[in-house]
């Protein structure tokens, strides 16, 4: 059934999904407020477009090795993908993606609580027990369901952005000429062009953490070419969005009304249509709960791996509820910390610690397929160079 399911999806339905799925749980957790391109980007004005830039080519090269690595070894977890890149050393994954998936979690119910407070008027705490009901009951529809939801969500907030930034811009577009035509960067008067491509690079250490729960999707993939559309296509929807928000936020560079909010996003548009702030808000709901969903189901396969090779058997429904329930909770206590600090330190920790125990790694064993020498058997049979 698994074969038939997989020949009736489109080559575009395949290489898509994978970049669907990590967009969809990147963009809550990074783009969905607009603080992570505060920290990693905006606050450079206009030197910023740089770290974009190194997001899309870095973003690129690394999702091609991922998928490519688990793709032809059928690494499809990631406790499988981790001790296959680093062995008996793939614990020390564990003890930074869990930290790190919790302290993700802790931000997205801080959003969530802001968001829903500022644009529909509801309570803090009611806006975080609505992550945590909405995120648990999509982690326990399966696979299926969330690459569905998560799939919609993120085309409805990428069209979102391009509407919120567009009406953000077109209203603005003095200041943002402004900001470019003196080269304004106060916010960070001593930083060269080369320190921002070095951020860019290092912010894609982020995306280590969201991996995890892509890999399930890289089942699709028939062939290196896809894994290489696929991780193509990756880059390029990840920083889509980033350099939307850049170019709004440009607009207000370098007040600190915006620059200085833990959602940046509600000050932009609050000069616009009560509607507008809804929408935004119902948007942005979507897709932080598609990442708090993607993020606890790969904790969720990690540990089923677990199990399975301790006992046999994978977790049962009530270890899961129980899991999934502790990490929302834990998430939900550590968002009084604040989306400011736990971005501006807890993101940039944790990027730098997973490019170390993944991403190094990733690129010592995989680099080898990014050589014409590694094409698929299949492919060179395809293409009448292989042996019949």
């Amino acid at each position: 059934m698994g074969t038939t399911s997989r020949g009736r999806r489109s080559t575009l339905s395949r290489v898509m999904i994978p970049a669907l799925m990590f967009q969809a749980v990147a963009i809550g957790g990074a783009y969905a407020t607009g603080r992570e391109i505060i920290e990693f980007g905006g606050a450079f004005g206009a030197m910023g477009w740089a770290a974009g830039v190194a997001m899309a080519a870095m973003g690129a090269l690394l999702a091609f090795l991922v998928y490519e690595t688990a793709r032809r070894h059928q690494l499809f977890e990631y406790r499988a993908m981790t001790r296959h890149l680093i062995g008996r050393f793939a614990w020390l994954f564990d003890a930074i993606y869990i930290p790190f998936a919790i302290a993700i979690l802790a931000v997205l119910s801080s959003a969530t609580g802001s968001i829903l407070k500022d644009t529909l008027g509801l309570p803090y705490w009611l806006g975080v027990g609505i992550i945590v009901a909405i995120s648990a009951w999509v982690v326990f529809q399966g696979t299926e369901v969330m690459e569905r939801f998560n799939g919609i969500g993120t085309i409805l907030l990428m069209a979102g952005y391009v509407f919120f930034s567009l009406l953000v811009i077109t209203t603005r577009w003095d200041q943002l000429v402004e900001v470019f035509s003196d080269g304004d960067h106060s916010l960070k008067p001593d930083a060269g062009l080369v320190d921002v491509l070095i951020l860019g690079a290092v912010y894609v250490g982020l995306g280590f953490v969201i991996y995890p729960s892509t890999l399930i999707t890289v089942r699709h993939l028939r062939s290196r070419k896809e894994a290489a559309v696929a991780g193509v296509l990756t880059g390029g929807l990840y920083v889509v969005p980033w350099f939307l928000t850049y170019f709004a936020l440009m607009t207000y560079y370098p007040q600190g009304k915006v620059f200085d909010a833990p959602v940046p996003w509600l000050v932009m548009l609050q000069d616009t249509d009560r509607w507008v702030i809804i929408v935004y808000g119902v948007l942005v709901g979507w897709t932080l709960v598609a990442t708090a969903v993607g993020l606890i189901q790969s904790v969720l396969l990690r540990l089923d791996q677990n199990m399975i090779e301790v006992k046999g058997q994978p977790l049962g429904s009530p270890a899961r509820i129980a899991i999934t329930l502790v990490a929302l909770a834990l998430g939900s206590i550590l968002s009084v910390i604040g989306i400011i600090d736990l971005i501006a330190v807890g993101y940039l920790v944790g990027a730098v610690a997973l490019i170390v125990v993944f991403g190094i790694p990733l690129i010592l064993r995989g680099a080898k397929y990014l050589l014409p020498a590694h094409a698929d058997h299949a492919e060179r049979l395809a293409d009448g160079t292989g042996p019949s």
